[in-house]
């Protein structure tokens, strides 16, 4: 089950589900969930990631404990759970093995591992309450980021064009964590249009706009024509629609320079992809001479830089493929692929209700498919600000279920 109530019957939002207030031992997990944004603004002391998985953990073990002693029924589904570690234990040994031979960081493992272990922990201490927790930290993440627009702390310069970070380093995390966090309100609210989504709806769009990040325009179009389709094309949606695409417009009009805005010209391949194209074609050329056991297992983390300084004219000032298929199979072959898409496979699996009501049908396709499209331009897997956005729609997913799961058998948490 996905909602509240059991199918059949009539169905509450999940944001009038009616809950007492979460056991102490549920607390600091919840409280983490709700703070991971701040995790992210922190990006520059590298020891609060680690701290935060520490914390995670303890938080995950702590509700954990709490549930064996209220004897809460376990959810089903973790039964796959012993088996998806494994898979992912494997996984870190694997690029393990690889930078001990072709060199590499112990973080960066961590960091490509990192958003499974992050399901694993909380998926393993999953409650009803779970699902409120996603959703404020998902309004906080847009809300915060726009109180920023007045001020150059939120603001870069790169290259030539003033783009919009929020509290982020980079303009691309900025505006994929507000298209996941949009996506994960949306589900909050069955995916229907009220006041506070439509408010949310004008932030985020302005914000990815001011960010400059083009692939964004097309990943957020994504989330917008998700909800046209659940709410039916009908004249107040047009409205709605036409009446958002004003306001971003006149405000844009009001504050932007167009001098500062990327173009969409594509009779210019080297500009309009800021010559990412030459890099491909690098790495392919390069890609053309592997040998077979390169295919299978790739040439380790530098793997791609390494071709690049090899077969491309940008030579060592690139640092990664610009697209994460061509980065996964050059740094860890075609078998570190398949892994890998394992591990979101039974992520997915462990997440999807085939018995899923009509409003929440789809989420996981449209968070999949924004994923898919960030990865044609950038590198996805080493960074948490590209993997556990991804990750924290597979979770309420997954929280509903519960929550619906253990009102179907009359079982208060």
């Amino acid at each position: 089950m996905m909602y509240a109530q059991p199918l059949g019957t009539a169905a509450l939002p999940l944001s009038r589900v009616s809950t007492r207030w979460p056991p102490f031992s549920s607390w600091l997990l919840l409280m983490l969930i709700v703070a991971k944004p701040l995790s992210d603004a922190l990006y520059e002391i590298e020891a609060v990631k680690y701290l935060y998985i520490l914390l995670l953990a303890g938080g995950a073990f702590l509700a954990r404990v709490g549930h064996a002693l209220r004897k809460t029924p376990v959810d089903a589904r973790n039964r796959y759970l012993a088996a998806y570690i494994l898979l992912m234990v494997g996984y870190f040994y694997y690029l393990f093995g690889l930078a001990l031979t072709y060199g590499g960081l112990l973080s960066v493992i961590f960091k490509i591992v990192s958003p499974f272990a992050f399901f694993v922990l909380v998926a393993f201490a999953n409650d009803r309450w779970l699902i409120h927790a996603l959703a404020l930290a998902a309004v906080l993440t847009i809300v915060v980021n726009a109180a920023l627009l007045p001020f150059d702390f939120g603001w870069t310069q790169w290259g030539s064009v003033r783009t919009f970070k929020g509290y982020y380093f980079f303009k691309t995390d900025l505006a994929y964590a507000l298209v996941f966090s949009l996506l994960i309100v949306a589900f909050y609210l069955q995916n229907r249009i009220t006041p506070l989504l439509g408010l949310l709806m004008l932030l985020v769009a302005v914000q990815v706009v001011f960010a400059n990040s083009r692939l964004n325009y097309l990943t957020l179009l994504c989330v917008f024509f998700f909800l046209a389709l659940k709410q039916g094309f009908s004249a107040r949606l047009l409205l709605v629609y036409g009446a958002l695409a004003t306001a971003v417009g006149v405000i844009a009009f009001l504050v932007i320079d167009p001098s500062q805005l990327l173009g969409f010209d594509v009779s210019d391949m080297g500009s309009f992809s800021q010559g990412r194209n030459e890099i491909w074609a690098g790495l392919w050329t390069g890609m053309k001479q592997f040998t077979l056991s390169e295919w299978l297992f790739g040439r380790g983390y530098f793997g791609d830089s390494a071709l690049l300084a090899e077969h491309s004219a940008a030579g060592t000032n690139i640092h990664n493929a610009h697209n994460e298929l061509l980065h996964l199979v050059t740094t860890q072959g075609l078998v570190g692929l398949c892994v890998y898409a394992g591990l979101w496979f039974g992520m997915y699996r462990m997440c999807r209700a085939a018995d899923a009501p009509p409003w929440a049908r789809g989420t996981l396709a449209v968070a999949i498919v924004i994923f898919l499209f960030q990865g044609l331009t950038t590198v996805t897997s080493p960074f948490a600000t590209k993997t556990w956005p991804l990750v924290m729609v597979f979770l309420a997913v997954r929280a509903t279920a519960v929550v619906g799961d253990m009102r179907a058998r009359g079982v208060e948490s």
